[in-house]
This record gives C-alpha cells, structure tokens and sequence, in this order.
C-alpha cells in the first residue's frame, strides 16, 4: 500500500486538525479566527511555533502580550511568527478576520518566548534558471527551539524548489540529520496547482502528488522537489522536526549537477 503522502480536509472556522499521527515529531493545525473571536490552549509537552497567514492578531503568553500583524496574505506581505516553549498557557484574539499556522513538536517544558517579526527574518534568493524561489528562514536562527524549524518558500510561476531534489533521511552524524518535514500549499490565484514528486533512490517509494490551495504535503523520508504550474503563484510553509535540530540536506546524486548550468 503507498503512504499517503497528501493531506486534503476542509478548513473551518476555529481550529482545524491536519496533521495528528501522520508524522511522529510534528502536529499541525490551522486556527481561522472572526474579528473578536478568541482561541486558547495549554501546551503539554510540546513547542509550538505561531505562523501568522493572514490578518493581525493579538496572543497572550505567561504575563506579556505580543501582537502580531497586520498581514494582508502569505503573498502580499512578509510573515509573522511567536514561538512558546511547553507547559505554555496562551491565549489569542483576532483583530481582523485571521489565520494562524499552529506547529506543534517535541519540546522544552521551559524556555524563552519569542516574537518574530519582519524585521528578524533571514531571506534567501536561491538557484538559477528555472529553480529560482525566495525562502524564508521564519523559525531557524531566531529561535532557541528543541525541535522545530520553519519558514517559507515561494515559487514564481512555471519555477521549481526544493530543487536539485534533496533529502535529509538519515540519521548518522556528523554528515547526516535525521529530519521529517510537511508543507502547507498556498497558490495564488487561489484556482493553481503545482506538482510535489516524493522519490527514494531504489524508487521503492515514487509518487507524483498534484496540490492546490490549503493541501499539504508530509514526508518522513525520500527527496522532494516542487514545481508551480505556469501562471499560478506557488507558497508553502515548511515545518521540520528532528533529534537533533540540524539542517543537512543530501542533493540527489543524479541531479546536483544542475548546480553548475
């Protein structure tokens, strides 16, 4: 039987779950919040990092407050995120209609929170020719996380990423790190598709997934390259989760050659 590698549910207004037993180190929800509307949780032992999507909200965390936004769309605007280490109460409130990316992994039960703004982001012009996309580094050098990293990716049209294709499967230290990983899709206009390949060497595992808006996509091992269809916008927020929070990444031998056109 192929892993189902392609997550597709229907969004509603409070918070959805999308990924809750699919990967080991890594849960992931999306909260949609009305204007007024409020949404609050304990966390158990798990580190949580907020992506703001869209909107401009206001989020309590032990005894600060810490607004975040405003954010027209994942395409118009540069993102906005909160990372809460566990045992955490928080609380938040939507100032206008909003919607908050909610990833969850293996944490500290005490550590710092932290306020990422655009001001705090890494951002990254990446390939040439026809792989060029800008990632994000949201959640990555800002954060003193246990597990977690995350950022984002954006495909003009017809361009690919994740590309020459990569993995990181494996665990053995110093030369690799062990990471599993998920996407979140945004296309803008919101009609697009893209293509997500998900491949091992021996190709015992080779799947071609076709995604749209608000699918997601999860990999535990395998590469991984994406492409925007020609016309269509193409975004995801990429969220991974390891033993050790390293990022080491193994280009596919048959295709680093690219790196040289």
């Amino acid at each position: 039987m192929k892993p189902e590698l392609k997550i597709r549910k229907p969004f509603r207004k409070g918070k959805t779950r999308l990924v809750d037993g699919e990967l080991e180190l890594i849960r992931f929800s999306v909260l949609w919040l009305e204007p007024g509307r409020e949404h609050k949780e304990k966390l158990a032992q798990d580190e949580l990092g907020i992506v703001l999507l869209s909107g401009q909200v206001e989020i309590e965390a032990g005894a600060k407050k810490y607004g975040l936004g405003p954010r027209r769309d994942v395409f118009s605007d540069p993102p906005w995120g909160l990372y809460l280490p566990g045992k955490m109460r928080w609380k938040v409130k939507a100032i206008i209609k909003s919607e908050l990316a909610l990833a969850y992994a293996p944490g500290p039960e005490k550590g710092e929170v932290q306020l990422i703004t655009p001001a705090e982001l890494v951002i990254h012009e990446r390939g040439k020719n026809h792989f060029q996309r800008k990632v994000i580094d949201l959640m990555v050098s800002q954060v003193k996380a246990r597990n977690l990293l995350v950022g984002e990716t954006f495909n003009q049209p017809g361009q690919w990423s994740s590309y020459p294709p990569h993995r990181h499967d494996e665990h053995k230290p110093p030369g690799s790190y062990y990471l599993e990983e998920m996407y979140l899709f945004k296309l803008k206009p919101e009609q697009g598709f893209g293509f997500q390949r998900v491949y091992t060497d021996d190709r015992k595992l080779d799947q071609a997934l076709v995604v749209e808006n608000n699918d997601l996509a999860i990999f535990k091992k395998g590469y991984h390259p994406v492409a925007a269809a020609p016309g269509y916008q193409l975004y995801y927020l990429w969220i991974l989760s390891g033993p050790v929070r390293i990022m080491k990444v193994k280009d596919d031998p048959a295709h680093s050659w690219v790196h040289n056109i």
